[in-house]
């Protein structure tokens, strides 16, 4: 009975004196013991602690992260760009090891990417950013976007080499230009919109003024075209119209008067004889 009393208390003390705890995947962890941290990087899995051993979590998953920097050009304007990358915690055990021994984590007992880019990252990235943008003024950044953003991308991943951070697809992102350069392209695509604008309307009015000659030289063909008409027409007649035509014309006029029983009908050029006077007053 003795004997099962002194198994059944250290059964207890073993199972009092000892946790179990899960790292789970895309983590991996490190045990703190009251003389500091264990050499070894844990894996994901399952493991037991003893004792006030305390297991911190290392979050090794990748995210996309920006941060925000601005860069004084060689031109005095200031800009602010955004670098965009992919960011994980790597490395191997003796660089891990001596993240932990510029890290504490928080009561959570998990470090995470945020904590370790504060320390090994924000100020190489700001760094090599204005390193490489400083000696462009606003024009040539906007003229060579893609070319520097290759550039800043290799200057970063070569200045985290050695370190707890894991950077790739690095680029810059958004840029937003001084107010005072805003201003001026704004300025800029203005005048070119009201000259665009005013250059449409110049061209509607020469259209205008072009379909205006076309109808004058339309309209202006027609009268011609009738006034030669009417010219052609009445040469035509003039030159039909001879004096034995005429006689011929007069006689067959003063024929049809001839008929008419209750009037005197006499040639113009007999009004002024005395046979005509007798004649007309005879009655």
């Amino acid at each position: 009975m003795r004997n099962k009393l002194i198994a059944l208390a250290v059964a207890t003390t073993f199972i009092t004196g000892c946790s179990f705890e899960y790292i789970p995947p895309a983590t991996k962890g490190k045990v703190l013991t009251t003389s500091g941290y264990n050499p070894e990087t844990l894996p994901p899995g399952k493991y037991t602690l003893w004792g006030r051993d305390k297991l911190i979590l290392l979050k090794t998953n990748t995210n996309t992260y920006k941060e925000s920097v601005n860069v004084i050009l060689q031109d005095k304007l200031t800009l602010t760009v955004d670098v965009r990358f992919r960011g994980r915690i790597s490395g191997s055990d003796s660089v891990i090891n001596s993240m932990f021994n510029d890290i504490a984590a928080g009561d959570d007992a998990i470090v995470e990417f945020n904590e370790v880019y504060n320390i090994y990252g924000k100020m190489v990235v700001r760094n090599k950013v204005r390193e490489i943008l400083s000696q462009y003024n606003v024009e040539d950044v906007h003229k060579n976007y893609s070319r520097l953003s290759k550039e800043v991308g290799k200057s970063i991943v070569d200045g985290l080499k050695g370190t707890p951070l894991e950077v790739s697809d690095v680029a810059l992102g958004s840029i937003q230009y001084p107010k005072v350069v805003t201003d001026a392209v704004n300025a800029a695509k203005e005048r070119d919109l009201a000259i665009r604008k005013e250059e449409a309307q110049a061209k509607i009015d020469l259209t205008k003024k072009k379909n205006e000659r076309l109808l004058a030289e339309a309209d202006y063909q027609i009268k011609l075209t009738r006034a030669k008409a009417i010219r052609d027409s009445n040469k035509i007649i003039g030159e039909g119209i001879t004096d034995a035509l005429l006689k011929l014309r007069a006689l067959e006029v003063q024929e049809v008067m001839a008929t008419n029983k209750s009037a005197v009908f006499m040639p113009y050029e007999a009004f002024g004889t005395t046979g005509a006077s007798v004649k007309m007053f005879s009655k």
